[in-house]
């Protein structure tokens, strides 16, 4: 017996060790996570004299596989709608409103359970569908977005070589980082509205302007893809500590493309460029196919040119990301104050990404 008791040691000092380095493996692809409570306060002013009714639409996030919304609550109104308009299901709260309740001010809040977005940097492939319908909605030109042309030319060269629908579109990223900027002065005359066009002319933007970019060349060359908008909690790099609370002076946007066995992913041209400008080649890498949890504490809206839900009477939404009012059916400028605050910090992540 006690020529046995040295082999029973190894064996579970074996097997701790295998344990310890399971937990170790497991700790390292788990999803970095972190919940946050987003405000929204919308202030209407007086509407016009002569104006017989108004409505108001405040976009609001959904579930999905990397968040789950935990709350929801309106204040400042008790008759509203939670509506969803049909193209990508983003979600909203309406509010019919009487001329003569303005002005008004409404407060939405909603608490965000967020997964740290990580697609190529995990192992497993898990074969995922999209219907053809929504594939192609997602292969089209429009508003803002036009395809073919001159984008023909320069996503054609960018690809050149290059034969999987991966590979074509880190090279259509690589292209992106390569020949454009981040406005971090805000010169451009259309910061942020998205226009391809302009940005191919201008060579500089802001994300929803380099992203627009993006979904030019990639639609151009039959790869699926769209636009993403929510809120971040910090810029590149983050702040250290992070501010438990703070005003929201922006969004941040993304791209998602659709591979067959990896799902949408999230590429993010405007942040490759950013960390790049910091001589950081391992989180421009990284950018492509992965996202930064404090960038991207929310998802909030996908698509562009959107009909809202009821439609609003006046053009697509170029984006919704922010409240839109309309007074008798003519879009009002609207008073918007957006803050948050961190209910459950973020896990340290493995790479730093803070100053």
């Amino acid at each position: 017996m006690m020529r046995l008791l040295p082999n029973i040691g190894l064996a579970l000092l074996i097997t701790l060790l295998g344990s310890a380095v399971r937990a170790t493996e497991s700790a390292a692809t788990t999803p970095r996570s972190m919940t946050t409570e987003f405000i929204c306060k919308t202030t209407l002013p007086a509407l016009p004299a002569g104006t017989k009714e108004a409505s108001l639409w405040i976009p609001v996030p959904s579930n999905s596989e990397w968040q789950k919304v935990e709350s929801l609550t309106v204040e400042g109104v008790t008759d509203y709608k939670i509506t969803k308009e049909s193209r990508y299901k983003n979600r909203m709260v309406y509010v019919h409103i009487d001329a003569a309740q303005a002005p008004l001010a409404i407060t939405v809040r909603y608490t965000v359970n967020r997964k740290e977005v990580r697609v190529l940097t995990q192992e497993a492939r898990h074969p995922k569908k999209a219907s053809e319908a929504y594939l192609k909605m997602n292969l089209l030109g429009e508003k803002s977005l036009p395809i073919g042309g001159r984008y023909l030319t320069l996503s054609t060269e960018a690809t050149t070589g290059k034969t999987t629908l991966l590979d074509k579109t880190r090279a259509l990223y690589d292209h992106v980082l390569q020949t454009m900027q981040y406005d971090y002065k805000s010169e451009s005359p259309k910061l942020g509205q998205g226009d391809s066009d302009f940005v191919c002319d201008y060579k500089k933007g802001d994300c929803a302007d380099l992203h627009s970019y993006l979904i030019s060349l990639a639609r151009t060359q039959n790869i699926p893809i769209i636009h993403e908008f929510g809120f971040g909690i910090g810029g590149v790099p983050l702040p250290s500590p992070l501010p438990t609370e703070a005003k929201i002076s922006t969004y941040h946007c993304y791209a998602l493309v659709y591979h067959p066995e990896y799902g949408w992913i999230p590429v993010d041209a405007s942040d490759g460029i950013r960390w790049a400008d910091r001589k950081r080649a391992d989180m421009r890498d990284y950018m492509f196919g992965n996202l930064v949890l404090e960038r991207n504490a929310v998802a909030v809206s996908l698509g562009r040119n959107l009909t809202l839900a009821p439609p609003q009477k006046g053009e697509p939404l170029n984006k919704f990301i922010y409240p839109y009012l309309e007074a008798d059916g003519k879009p009002v400028k609207l008073q918007v104050e957006m803050s948050r605050r961190l209910i459950k910090l973020p896990e340290p992540a493995e790479t730093p990404i803070r100053s």
